[in-house]
């Protein structure tokens, strides 16, 4: 029996063999491991770039440790789960936390949780890029850890940003997961945010250690977009459950969340106009 997800998989196939091409605008916010920063960074630049009148969709992956209601003191209606669960579709689930910044939640406390199976995965993917003309940008902000569902939604991603930060731990954890998606002949643009830095210099050394293992071991090359520094504001919002750059719009990291916001702009312009050339 064919199933709605065999369509819509099948329309996409047919898709890609007409060389429909899409506008380069899906980042996957990925670590590897926990504690590096990547929600806060994620949901800080969606709405930075909310800010600079670009229309931005953030989806929390997270089926059952999400944090990104927790960190707006948002209640959610209807997360991610209901999508997985076949109780909604995706389009169902948009918050609109401002009028250019949308939300997907994410979910928690499943105690008979099972990760989402590749058919449905390929469905999700399916169903976004049937939203994905209403926005300029699209993130999705992923787990923890490095499973096959992880896998396969960072190897349909245009962009996989690496947030990780000086530890050698968290390097490591980032190294992993490139190799992880070498393997899956992964094709998405690589790039690397340091997160917690002390001082310019340790951020372009640590992004340097990565692309030496990377480029040595794996023949992959990254893309440094810059570093941010330890800063108390970033505690300090978090606790308050307020969006940093909202909260302290005067701040340095602000300004420096920004500035690395301008340059994914920069970067999607020249890919699109190659893309449509």
């Amino acid at each position: 029996m064919i199933t709605q997800v065999d369509r819509v998989i099948e329309l996409q196939k047919l898709n890609e063999k007409k060389g429909i091409k899409k506008l380069h605008k899906v980042f996957s916010f990925t670590s590897g491991k926990g504690g590096t920063g990547k929600t806060v960074l994620a949901l800080n630049l969606a709405y930075a770039l909310s800010k600079q009148n670009k229309k931005v969709l953030l989806i929390d992956l997270d089926s059952n440790m999400s944090n990104v209601d927790i960190m707006l003191n948002y209640i959610a209606q209807k997360t991610i789960g209901d999508f997985y669960s076949s109780r909604s579709l995706l389009n169902e689930l948009i918050t609109e936390y401002e009028p250019n910044f949308h939300i997907i939640f994410g979910d928690s406390g499943k105690i008979n949780y099972d990760q989402p199976k590749v058919e449905l995965v390929k469905y999700f993917i399916s169903q976004m890029e049937k939203i994905e003309s209403k926005y300029d940008f699209i993130f999705l902000d992923t787990s923890a850890g490095a499973n096959e569902t992880l896998l396969n939604l960072l190897n349909a991603s245009d962009y996989l940003l690496f947030v990780t930060n000086p530890e050698p731990t968290a390097v490591m954890d980032a190294y992993v997961m490139l190799k992880l998606l070498r393997h899956k002949s992964c094709k998405a643009e690589k790039l690397v945010i340091v997160n917690k830095i002390n001082e310019k210099a340790e951020g372009e050394q640590t992004f340097n250690n990565l692309q030496t293992a990377s480029g040595h071991f794996l023949n992959e090359e990254l893309h440094y977009l810059g570093a941010l520094p330890f800063s108390i504001d970033v505690n300090k919002s978090i606790i308050a459950q307020q969006v940093l750059v909202k909260k302290y719009p005067e701040s340095k990291i602000t300004r420096q969340i920004a500035a690395l916001s301008k340059k994914i702009v920069e970067i999607t312009q020249v890919a699109n106009i190659h893309q449509l050339s």
